[in-house]
């Protein structure tokens, strides 16, 4: 509800072009902050959850030092990057001067977003979910709030109060692992799992993490490229208004990725002990949550659009087709919640990867056909097919690869298929 307050009082308080200004640093911010976490964010969820499930804490330190390190060091020279580059990246690519200096200031949210994120991930791993959840999705947009609250008027003063937000989240996530590092003190016997053997090792941090970049780097382009696209075709109302209608229409995304890291450390635990009916029980249970929350909250999208939009303000309602297709897309991957993350948790990072580059074919292919000819409409027919086929694809996998676990109306997968996504378990 933090994320739907700031999208909302954003769009309402700044008008559409300011608002357009402030929506086009947080996507850049979002999307360029993903590879500075390099996919060690989701990495650390499955290791954490993996050794702490054992005992395992000396292990799940050293693995947690390791990756929080890695992303600071690299999140930090691409905001310094984004400073460097702003200038040049408004008059040049966005042909928008204005956006010159709201997107230096992005910097700090680039830097913020990817050591945060991967602290809070980390949180998630470690057990700590509704800690994960309200740093990552409610307390940083709630700051934000605020500084609207007390004035800030301009995409300038609201992306540096998100930066200095995000890195607030940051310094709490740090430190809870302060307050709760007797659990990572030492590293007790394993026993054995379910199997009646000994657990096999964790394969090294970055071999699972290097399959989930490209999966974190394919979601956030997803999101981010038909908006980057329309920015350089549009002007900023009416990125503006497209804006408000994704972030509205990502609330039912941010409801599915929530019910995914709450089952994130479970599934990764229930893996590697080798109990397939607790994992099967989980993951049915996860998506029979996300398609009734989710699917709900899309049915009112489609429905009532032009409501939704109309609180705001007269000029957002131009987005009320956009909206609507975006939450038909979101509604086929709520049918389908927590497959992506079941995938990561159990190894089969590498056959994720191979979805989501498909997804990045046909989010390129299908923004760089509509967003030219249709522009906003255009920028949501893109964003919605490849979210859909997201949900799919995951679905069909894991009835595959998985079929003790397999979700509920699963399609089956093509055999044609098969080579393309065949990649060894790690």
């Amino acid at each position: 509800m933090s994320k739907l307050a700031l999208y909302l009082l954003t769009a309402r308080m700044l008008g559409a072009a300011e608002a357009g200004l402030f929506f086009l640093c947080l996507t850049w911010a979002s999307w360029f902050s993903t590879f500075g976490r390099m996919g060690i964010d989701r990495a650390l969820t499955r290791h954490l959850g993996a050794e702490l499930g054992l005992h395992q804490g000396l292990k799940a330190r050293g693995t947690l030092i390791t990756g929080v390190l890695r992303v600071t060091a690299t999140g930090a020279a691409l905001g310094l990057l984004t400073a460097v580059a702003a200038r040049a990246l408004a008059i040049h690519v966005f042909k928008d001067p204005g956006l010159a200096t709201p997107l230096m200031c992005g910097a700090i949210a680039v830097s913020g977003m990817s050591t945060t994120f991967t602290l809070t991930a980390a949180l998630a791993g470690a057990g700590r979910t509704t800690s994960a959840q309200f740093l990552q999705n409610a307390f940083w947009p709630a700051l934000t709030v605020l500084s609207l609250m007390l004035g800030a008027r301009d995409a300038t003063t609201l992306v540096t109060a998100m930066g200095i937000a995000i890195w607030a989240c940051g310094a709490i996530a740090f430190a809870i692992f302060l307050a709760d590092r007797a659990r990572f003190a030492e590293d007790l016997p394993a026993g054995e799992l379910a199997s009646g053997l000994p657990p096999a090792p964790m394969p090294p941090l970055m071999r699972t993490a290097w399959p989930l970049m490209v999966v974190e780097m394919v979601q956030a382009t997803i999101v981010s490229l038909p908006v980057l696209l329309l920015g350089m075709v549009a002007d900023a109302a009416d990125v503006g208004a497209f804006s408000v209608a994704l972030r509205i229409s990502m609330l039912v995304w941010m409801v599915l990725v929530s019910l995914g890291t709450v089952a994130s450390p479970r599934f990764a635990t229930l893996h590697r002990r080798g109990d397939m009916a607790g994992l099967a029980a989980l993951n049915r249970q996860i998506q029979l949550l996300g398609a009734g929350l989710g699917g709900g909250v899309c049915v009112m999208m489609i429905v009532i659009p032009e409501t939704l939009l109309g609180i705001l303000s007269p000029e957002f309602v131009m987005a009320s087709l956009p909206l609507m297709i975006l939450a038909t897309g979101q509604a086929v991957n709520a049918l389908y919640t927590g497959q992506d993350v079941l995938l990561a948790m159990t190894g089969n990072g590498g056959t994720l990867r191979r979805l989501n580059l498909a997804q990045l074919v046909m989010v390129l292919l299908l923004s760089l056909v509509f967003i030219p000819l249709g522009g906003a409409v255009g920028a949501a027919i893109a964003t919605a097919v490849a979210t859909a086929q997201g949900g799919i694809g995951t679905a069909m996998v894991v009835r595959w690869l998985l079929p003790a676990a397999r979700p509920l109306a699963a399609p089956p997968m093509p055999p044609r298929l098969q080579p393309f996504l065949t990649v060894r378990a790690g």
